[in-house]
């Protein structure tokens, strides 16, 4: 096994563009912990894999990426506007007569994440599987276990939104998310728009 250098390490990894600091704590034979600082231009999970190539590629060894924590802060407000994870396109589609397939497009300034999700088409069960094409879309950048869990119509100043509870677990740590979207005559469009607002809120 390569010999561990965690100051090589340290140079390899500050190479890697979006990187503004990092600190490498371990020894002759592990490392034990990778501390990143980085602009929010890439997802954490898209930084971690780069982190993990570049190290791999120049020294042999492969990284855990458990160890790896990111902290990402904006990039000079005066020169990058940061936009918001967004709806591109939600398409819903019969496999037959029992079943239906939701693909649905999430943009991210010049990104786009594309999900896909098929299941009964019950009344019930139409909610979650939008909620979970839209979860799978989103599933590259993180590393949470999420689940979709329910939906719900509310009355609110005149307005009918739609609730929805999403579950978000790590290091076993479990956390409930709610999101919210108003309904402008597209029930289902408004079923992905809260999800993906509750995915903002992680």
């Amino acid at each position: 096994m390569p010999t561990l250098d965690a100051i090589k390490v340290e140079e390899l990894i500050s190479k890697v563009p979006g990187v503004k600091a990092v600190k490498v704590v371990g020894d002759n034979s592990t490392l034990h912990e990778i501390h990143v600082i980085t602009t929010s231009d890439k997802s954490p999970k898209q930084l971690v894999r780069d982190i993990e190539t570049v190290v791999l590629a120049s020294t042999g060894i492969r990284l855990d990426r458990k160890i790896i924590s990111i902290a990402q802060v904006e990039a000079d407000v005066k020169t990058q506007k940061i936009l918001p994870y967004q709806i591109a396109n939600l398409k819903i589609e019969n496999i037959d007569e029992r079943n239906i397939r939701v693909n649905v497009t999430i943009e991210h300034g010049e990104e786009e994440f594309y999900g896909e999700f098929s299941g009964p088409k019950t009344s019930r069960n139409i909610p979650r599987i939008i909620g979970n094409a839209v979860l799978n879309a989103l599933s590259e950048i993180h590393d949470f276990a999420l689940s979709f869990d329910d939906v719900a119509e509310v009355y609110f100043v005149g307005k009918k939104y739609i609730l929805v509870h999403i579950t978000k677990q790590y290091n076993n740590i479990e956390e409930g998310i709610i999101g919210t979207a108003v309904i402008e005559g597209n029930y289902e469009r408004a079923v992905a728009e809260a999800v993906l607002d509750a995915f903002r809120r992680l």
